[in-house]
């Protein structure tokens, strides 16, 4: 598992707007820079957001995530409690 570079790249999508940017016009592009295994990178790119818990992403980077694709907190919570 690679849950440092998961991580990073959240929290570059987070944080930094180019990155975002680059994310939301090709997601696979940007995972493809990271050192990620073949189920983070079909997590980050399908949304899963129980996988990315399950593999360690911490709370404070994974809720900006969603929040910046409008995923509701009821149903980002129930994605983590799953």
């Amino acid at each position: 598992m690679s849950t440092y570079a998961l991580s990073k790249l959240l929290r570059e999508v987070n944080r930094n707007p180019v990155t975002r940017a680059r994310y939301f016009e090709d997601a696979a592009a940007v995972a493809a820079e990271f050192d990620l295994t073949a189920e983070e990178r079909k997590a980050l790119l399908e949304k899963d957001i129980g996988a990315l818990y399950r593999f360690g992403v911490h709370g404070l980077i994974l809720r900006p995530f969603t929040l910046i694709h409008k995923m509701p907190e009821p149903e980002y919570l129930q994605a983590i409690r799953s």
